[in-house]
Order: structure tokens, then C-alpha cells, then sequence
């Protein structure tokens, strides 16, 4: 899992850069097998006029299934990264669990038996895919 930090419209502190790591890495390490890539966007709206204008974009890309998108517009940085972090891990839980109760599998996840190392593991595999 690769996290992407992209910066539009300001310059950020080398701080901010690894706080951001630090808090989307904290949010989402429970389900980093699950995500293939988390790209991060922050932008200043207003610029320099100031007001509630700290964007933080949140996009995780799981494999098979659609992007998850979060959004959040706050009156600083670091109140604009928690909330998207926390928003981003909830919707992912969600997400994921969904997709488990309707027994749906991600396209690109499947496994055959030359990826598996044991038979124990390969039982295991089917009876969470319902399949055993």
C-alpha cells in the first residue's frame, strides 16, 4: 500500500508532509491489505484571503471495486487531515464489510492453489468465500 501526497495552490512544511503519512497511516493500518494506493490532495481554496479553506481530498483505490472518495474543507490543516483520515477509515470499514456480507470478491484478489502455501490455508479461504 502506497500513500501519495499531492499539494495544489500552497506550500506545506516538510512537518505536514509526514504528519499527513503519519495520521492516514495510523487511520487506515487495519486494512492496508485491502488498499492498493491512498492518494492525499491538500489545497488552499481562498489562498491567502484566509476563512474555512483548507481542503484535504482523500482518495483509496481497492482493488476490484470503486474508488472511495472523501472530502474535507476545514479552518486548518490539521483539523482538515483528521477529519478526512477519520471519515476515510470509517468508510472503508464500511465499504469492506459490505462487500463481505454479500459474499462479493474483488476481481483482482482471487487466489488459485500455487498462491496458497498449505491446504489448511486453501480450507480456510473457502469457507470464508462461502464456498466450503
Amino acid at each position: 500500500m502506497k500513500i501519495n501526497l499531492k499539494v495544489r495552490h500552497v506550500s506545506i512544511k516538510k512537518g505536514l508532509e509526514e504528519y499527513v503519512r503519519r495520521r492516514m497511516t495510523f487511520a487506515l493500518a487495519s486494512r492496508y491489505d485491502q488498499t492498493n494506493q491512498i492518494n492525499v490532495t491538500l489545497s488552499d481554496i481562498n489562498g491567502p484571503r484566509g476563512g474555512e479553506d483548507k481542503r484535504c481530498q482523500v482518495r483509496i483505490l481497492i482493488a476490484g471495486q470503486r474508488d472511495i472518495v472523501i472530502d474535507d474543507v476545514r479552518q486548518n490543516w490539521q483539523e482538515a487531515i483528521d477529519s478526512a483520515a477519520s471519515r476515510a477509515s470509517r468508510t472503508l470499514t464500511r465499504r469492506l464489510a459490505r462487500t463481505r456480507s454479500k459474499g462479493i470478491r474483488p476481481k483482482n484478489r482471487l487466489l488459485n492453489e500455487s498462491q496458497l502455501g498449505t491446504e489448511t490455508e486453501y480450507d480456510e479461504y473457502l469457507s470464508v468465500a462461502g464456498e466450503h
